[in-house]
């Protein structure tokens, strides 16, 4: 694994643009070339990250995904180590095409893409896929049509569909998130996203979720 110098990450920083940040300094960066810096650290000093790292994880994810046939980021590019900020930092190429959010602001996700991702959503959890960060922001629209996940870092699989409990945990931060089914200002395109989900989602959730998920239309 490659280390990179102090001196040498301040020049790459200020050449890019940082996408995401906390106290503890950047946590995405986008270079020039359109590739992307997702850096990494251990919160604590005895976690399971010390035998099973983030960083390693979140190349995990993008394995999976690719296996369940859902898109994802392109291809990973290098891991760094970044020894002064106790860091290490996954390099990649990004999934191609525009956040539902981005589809939001140019009012170009119409009747049609909101069925197609009520779709999505249900078959991402049909196979499994219980992604934490599930908003519009992450989920991207690519230029052959199909929806694919970014920004994997939050996500569990299981070898089955996921179980209710965790249905409606994912589906109540999708309709309360800031990032989420709020950004859409229209009652009939969150009934006919409902409407495409329920319909596609194991058979025995069907009813339970119907009515969970018109309540969380309510309350949000």
């Amino acid at each position: 694994m490659r280390k990179i110098k102090e001196n040498e990450y301040k020049e790459l920083v200020a050449k890019s643009k940082a996408i995401e940040a906390d106290s503890f300094g950047e946590k995405v960066l986008q270079f020039p070339n359109g590739n992307y810096m997702k850096l990494f650290r251990r919160k604590r000093l005895f976690s399971s990250a010390l035998f099973y790292p983030y960083w390693l994880r979140f190349i995990h994810h993008i394995s999976k995904l690719r296996r369940l046939g859902i898109p994802t980021l392109k291809s990973v590019i290098e891991v760094v180590k970044i020894p002064h900020a106790k860091k290490v930092a996954v390099i990649y190429e990004p999934l191609p095409g525009f956040t539902i959010k981005e589809l939001l602001q140019s009012s170009s996700f119409d009747d049609k893409l909101i069925k197609k991702f009520g779709v999505f959503v249900a078959n991402l959890h049909k196979k499994g896929v219980y992604f934490s960060s599930l908003h519009l922001g992450n989920v991207v629209l690519t230029p052959k049509g199909d929806f694919g996940l970014i920004d994997i870092s939050d996500l569990r699989t299981f070898p089955f569909a996921i179980p209710l409990f965790a249905l409606k945990t994912n589906m109540q931060y999708l309709f309360q998130s800031r990032q989420g089914l709020q950004l859409i200002n229209d009652e009939s395109k969150i009934d006919i996203f409902i409407s495409a989900y329920v319909k596609n989602i194991t058979e025995r959730n069907k009813a339970e979720m119907t009515d969970f998920l018109i309540t969380q239309k309510i309350d949000s």
